[in-house]
């Protein structure tokens, strides 16, 4: 960042891509700029919204948890957050899942998986299909997931989240983590005339809560039967 005057500064992005194994110095520069093409313009934009807003950020920016104890082994809780293909099946909110996870040279098999999920869920309060596009980032030894939505909709301008595991004896805790900022411009169209940022707080924050108390209460359940049933 330089500065750019009173009140404003030039923001530059530099990338560098080292080249994989075996891959000669530069072959990855056409895929590179590709990439970034595709992604500048929106990430530069983003970053312009969130900063020129900043006198509002306490209003436009919440984060908050729920969480569940499970009397079960933290493996079953971790293995039922880490197949979100599966949750189309299994949570009433998640009308479709499409994974696919990335297994490059850099992801060896001992490693976390890096996924990329497109998923339509049901708004409870409208019944309207909300589509969204999460990547995430699964550390199963650390029992963690965190993804980040590339274009949430509605209300949400932008949205991070966690799922981690705390250990509780005679179980575990887990726990599901949202970091969110609110799309102010969306909010009379989302929730009419006299809708206030306080009205979408509290909106979002119990669709997404109540979306991952679905899928804590699952987890919970997944693991705590199946060790019903090895008793």
């Amino acid at each position: 960042m330089e500065p750019g005057g009173t009140g404003h500064c030039l923001l530059t992005l530099h990338h560098h891509q080292p080249a994989g194994p075996g891959e000669p110095p530069g072959s990855r520069q056409a895929d590179v700029c590709t990439l970034l093409a595709r992604v500048r313009g929106c990430a530069g934009a983003r970053v312009r919204e969130s900063a020129e807003q900043w006198e509002r950020l306490d209003e436009l920016l919440l984060s908050f948890e729920d969480s569940v104890h499970v009397d079960g082994p933290a493996e079953l809780v971790y293995d039922f957050l880490y197949r979100i293909g599966d949750w189309a099946d299994l949570l009433p909110h998640v009308d479709s899942a499409a994974v696919t996870e990335d297994r490059s040279a850099a992801v060896t098999e001992d490693r976390p998986g890096v996924q990329i999920a497109a998923l339509d869920t049901c708004a409870g309060e409208t019944g309207e299909t909300l589509s969204t596009r999460t990547v995430r980032l699964c550390f199963p030894h650390a029992g963690r997931i965190v993804y980040q939505d590339s274009a949430p909709p509605g209300l949400i301008a932008a949205h991070s989240g966690e799922w981690y595991l705390v250990p509780d004896e005679p179980g575990v805790r887990v726990v599901s983590a949202h970091r969110v900022m609110l799309r102010e411009q969306a909010l009379t169209a989302a929730l009419g005339e006299d809708a206030l940022l306080v009205d979408a707080r509290r909106q979002v924050r119990e669709r997404l809560g109540r979306a991952g108390t679905e899928a804590l209460g699952l987890a919970k359940w997944h693991a705590e039967s199946a060790v019903r049933r090895l008793r």
